[in-house]
């Protein structure tokens, strides 16, 4: 069964993308963070997948926003569809329907939904294979710089509600307390019928608690324009104890350019019952020299679920561009947390922009630094911690 079943039911570079400030449904707020004060990392928060029925009982519709980084058009789209394959079930039910995908205007306001007319569309017939399309539409469709619109997913299918597939997104069980801003605008948007009229109500999905993020690939006409989250699987299942010899580091490389000031970090972890041990995180380089440090209370770290926090530095460090660096986490008591990645989905086609390239997540268990182990291969180098780091250039 889906894990959440109907609508009702991120060559070396690094990503260094503008901090949003984001209301707790994902929506802009009126203020900004300086263009200046930005944060480096993967950005993303997530459980689990979690996938919406695109059609079926409810006749859902689905809406990926984001904000355009050019000013020219959006040729194609990459999402990940899901249905049931490999024994699994709740996912899609008859021929899987006909997507339609199109690229809409946002609203503007407080609300920050689909309006309008489509500014282009295209038609799809999902598959047993080839969860990840690279769905181009019939004619791009214009976009300017700075402004936020949406891929807005609808099942055209005669009978919706008996032939319908899923779209996956990120899923987080809660977002609460201070968090990192994912880039671009990005947002989930769950959408049911109004009226007779093909109207489409519009929502947050998951409301005020659950937290989704796309898993999209906003592909323009001109080489290189890509926008969105290309992360497309969480490795809940193989989280690694941070405490004793046990630490689990991201590595990463600074943007060329200018130099880059690193203030602080925030690091998505679970803290162990009981444990009373602080969180240490540091940066430093991969060979062991440390440039800065920093700890958070145990208390500040919550015990049910993974939680973001953030650990400002004392003196903050200005490495050169384009040099190796890791952050690093670790404790004095033995398994006093947990940490697990997410997957990169550039062998899926996701373009390497849209996640953080020219870095991995490791751990060690005090034998020497691995990437992470998952479906049975070791030392994979194709996931990142669910990181961010606050950098000013």
């Amino acid at each position: 069964m889906s894990h959440l079943g109907a609508l009702g039911a991120v060559g070396a570079t690094c990503v260094l993308a503008a901090a949003i400030a984001l209301a707790s449904d994902g929506t802009p707020r009126e203020g900004r963070e300086s263009a200046a004060r930005q944060r480096l990392g993967s950005f993303v928060q997530a459980d689990s997948l979690g996938n919406s029925h695109i059609g079926g009982p409810g006749r859902a519709a689905l809406a990926f926003r984001f904000r355009a980084t050019w000013t020219g058009s959006v040729a194609a789209v990459r999402f990940y569809i899901i249905r049931n394959v490999h024994g699994r079930t709740g996912y899609s039910d008859g021929t899987g329907g006909t997507l339609r995908v199109a690229l809409h205007k946002d609203s503007g306001g407080r609300r920050h939904v689909p309006r309008g007319q489509p500014l282009a569309t295209a038609t799809l017939k999902p598959r047993a294979r080839g969860f990840w399309p690279l769905v181009r539409f019939n004619r791009p469709g214009r976009v300017a710089a700075g402004r936020l619109y949406h891929v807005v997913f609808t099942n055209v299918d005669r009978e919706p509600e008996r032939n319908y597939v899923s779209i996956n997104a990120l899923f987080a069980a809660s977002r609460s307390g201070p968090a990192p801003s994912v880039p671009d605008g990005l947002a989930v948007l769950g959408g049911s019928p109004r009226g007779r009229g093909g109207q489409i109500r519009w929502h947050p999905r998951g409301g005020t608690r659950e937290y989704y993020v796309p898993i999209v690939d906003v592909v323009g006409s001109r080489r290189g324009q890509h926008a969105g989250l290309g992360y497309m699987e969480v490795w809940g299942e193989t989280a690694k104890p941070v405490g004793g010899k046990a630490m689990v580091r991201q590595l990463f490389r600074t943007p060329g350019g200018r130099t880059t000031r690193i203030r602080g970090a925030w690091l998505r972890v679970r803290r162990s019952s009981g444990t009373n041990a602080p969180l240490a995180l540091r940066i430093g380089r991969p060979g062991g020299e440390v440039l800065a440090s920093a700890a958070v209370a145990p208390g500040k770290v919550p015990t049910t679920r993974p939680g973001w926090v953030y650990a400002r530095f004392a003196s903050p460090t200005e490495p050169a561009p384009g040099t190796d660096l890791a952050l690093t986490a670790s404790a004095a008591s033995a398994s006093a947390y947990r940490a697990f990645p997410v997957r990169k989905g550039t062998e899926f086609g996701f373009d390497r922009s849209t996640v953080l390239d020219g870095g991995y997540a490791q751990f060690t268990d005090g034998s020497g630094w691995v990437g992470w182990d998952q479906w049975g291969r070791q030392d994979q180098r194709n996931s990142d911690l669910q990181f961010a780091l606050d950098v000013t250039r």
